[in-house]
């Protein structure tokens, strides 16, 4: 029979255990993130009985080098806590300088973003409240540049109280970024945004009023080459098209038959690829029978993703 003594004293080796165990598997997840990036931890305190975020997705629209992109995040809470940071950390490559424009949510509160260093992001509730565990969150953000080199990467997720102290974290599961290929085109090549009659769109020259019939639109993606690039537009319920646009100031000059009314919205598609030139009847009979590598094959298509970015994500 066991005494009293020997109980206690495998109980306390038990919960030592727990806590080494707990303590060693958060360190273990640092390790192997600072072995990819040198980004620090922003003085948030993590603590060594935070619990572990389930359900970690990260996914990219676009998982090209270099390519700017659209992310959505997703994460159910272990931990009933009054969250008021969500850190999200990059690995080294990685630019989220810009992402400072929050998409959509859902399962916390509104807040805003901002980037604390090139890796770090951190969005910052701006009332926090209780989150139940087991709630599943939700952030969509854009303006995220991808890693400069392929790989297989992987992002921290961490949430933190009033008192900048951690409640939950995961390291989330491997997400791969590649390198451009021959039978690739990229999602850069092709942009379609929207322009709505508010003060966002305004700001971008679209103030439809139901008496002008000539916009010209400012966007910084109107660049490169006069011979590469070629701009379609469309205005629900109106027919309205893009006379032209200037590379050097970055403006579409969109003509409309009958004045756009209030609340119409604009859209257009921006195409930046190389003109495939027609120089005879052959060439047209060939192409169309006989698509060459440089066409675009159903495959293709599944590889080429347009954008859809409202106002208020422009530049």
């Amino acid at each position: 029979m066991k005494s009293i003594k020997s109980e206690g004293l495998e109980l306390k080796k038990k919960k030592t255990f727990k806590i080494f165990k707990t303590s060693l598997t958060f360190a273990l997840i640092i390790f192997a993130f600072t072995m990819s990036s040198p980004s620090s931890f922003l003085h948030l305190k993590h603590a060594e009985a935070a619990g572990t975020l389930t359900g970690v997705r990260i996914i990219p629209m676009s998982n090209v080098v270099n390519e700017r992109a659209t992310y959505d995040f997703f994460f159910t809470t272990a931990t009933t806590g009054t969250i008021k940071i969500i850190q999200m950390s990059f690995p080294s490559g990685f630019d989220v300088s810009a992402a400072t424009k929050l998409i959509e949510r859902s399962g916390i509160g509104s807040g805003s973003l901002s980037a604390q260093s090139s890796t770090n992001l951190i969005y910052t509730v701006t009332s926090p409240v209780s989150v139940p565990a087991g709630t599943t969150i939700r952030l969509e953000i854009g303006r995220v540049v991808n890693s400069n080199t392929a790989g297989n990467f992987k992002v921290i997720i961490s949430t933190f109280n009033t008192g900048n102290n951690n409640i939950d974290f995961a390291l989330s599961p491997s997400f791969p970024i590649k390198d451009i290929t021959g039978d690739d085109v990229s999602t850069g090549f092709m942009l379609r945004k929207t322009l709505k009659d508010d003060t966002a769109g305004h700001g971008h020259a679209w103030n439809p009023n139901s008496a002008t019939t000539n916009f010209v639109i400012s966007d910084s993606d109107i660049s490169g080459s006069d011979d590469d690039i070629f701009v379609s537009v469309a205005v629900t319920g109106d027919l309205c098209s893009a006379g032209s646009w200037d590379i050097a100031t970055h403006n579409i000059f969109v003509h409309c038959a009958t004045a756009p009314g209030d609340g119409s919205i604009l859209h257009y598609l921006i195409i930046k690829l190389p003109p495939h030139v027609v120089t005879s009847s052959l060439a047209v009979s060939s192409s169309e029978s006989t698509p060459s590598p440089q066409s675009t094959s159903s495959q293709d298509l599944e590889s080429v993703r347009a954008h859809d970015q409202i106002a208020s994500e422009f530049p």
